[in-house]
């Protein structure tokens, strides 16, 4: 039995798969399996991934495409390890990556992590630091997803929490960080940049913003409503917050006018505010009045 399963979803990843596979595969601890979850890819991910598994530790699994939260509970389900590392197929993993996290979850027994993302644009790099707000934790997940990257989990409680929740198929990372809060699971902070991020032109992040903002939305259904619906007046307002940024991004992202509405229209049930209805007229006249 592996102390980590690296489980790394891959759809049409022939170009960059090799990258996160030879990421794990120069780590400092050594104990782990690479689990490699072709997504349903219409490309040679298989011919890619094919060359590694002459190591035993490297295994290769086909299904028909599920997304990103299918591929990644469908690896875990056949993994092995104590721990569970998601890796996605165009990123990378530090050197001293699950060396160091699992050294952090032995020192505080926490259930799940936040850790340090080195974001590549390019020649452009950004380091982006883990915290912890102030507060109530619930609120400030839901007012926004403050959690850098989680990208680690003991097994049991991987598999306790529900895995990841296939529904929603974008924001998954937000979902799964809400339930673990929810619920109370402890984390801890490693303020080290040990996930790297890559950002690439015609990622799933920023090719398709209607896929997003459904996304986006279905989640703020799941938890933010339901919760202000119980009356939950807190609550009640974030949810508000969100569609009115939800109706804001239709609007100057992806120009959908309609969805523009119907997001105000339900932002507005919720909190009724004359800031957010007027906003699109206070904002023209801010920007005449920088003119002048």
């Amino acid at each position: 039995m592996s102390t980590v399963s690296v489980v790394i979803p891959a759809y049409n990843a022939a170009r960059f798969v090799h990258g996160a596979i030879e990421s794990v595969l120069a780590q400092t601890a050594q104990d782990f399996e690479i689990i490699v979850v072709d997504d349903g890819s219409k490309d040679h991910t298989s011919s890619a991934v094919e060359p590694y598994l002459a190591d035993s530790r490297v295994r290769y699994f086909s299904q028909q495409n599920r997304g990103l939260p299918g591929a990644r509970n469908a690896g875990a389900k056949i993994s092995h390890g104590e721990y569970l590392a998601f890796l996605d197929a165009d990123d990378f993993l530090a050197p001293n990556a699950l060396e160091s996290m699992e050294k952090r979850f032995k020192e505080t027994g926490a259930a799940w992590l936040n850790v340090g993302v080195l974001k590549l644009e390019g020649e452009r790099r950004t380091v982006r630091h883990p915290r912890i707000p102030d507060g109530d934790l619930l609120l400030a997940i839901l007012e926004d997803d403050f959690i850098t990257r989680s990208p680690f989990y003991p097994r049991k409680e991987f598999f306790a929490i529900g895995m990841y929740d296939e529904a929603i198929r974008m924001r998954e990372d937000w979902d799964i960080n809400i339930r673990m809060i929810a619920a109370s699971r402890p984390f801890a902070l490693l303020d080290e940049p040990l996930y790297l991020y890559t950002r690439t032109e015609g990622s799933i992040t920023t090719s398709n913003l209607h896929k997003l903002f459904f996304y986006t939305e279905k989640l703020l259904r799941k938890h933010h409503k339901s919760l202000a619906d119980a009356g939950n007046k807190e609550v009640s307002r974030l949810y508000a917050s969100n569609m009115w940024l939800l109706s804001r991004r239709n609007f100057y992202e992806a120009r959908n006018f309609r969805e523009t509405f119907r997001c105000l229209r339900e932002s507005m049930r919720y909190d009724l505010s004359l800031y957010r209805l007027l906003h699109p007229l206070i904002h023209r006249i801010e920007v005449i009045l920088s003119k002048t």
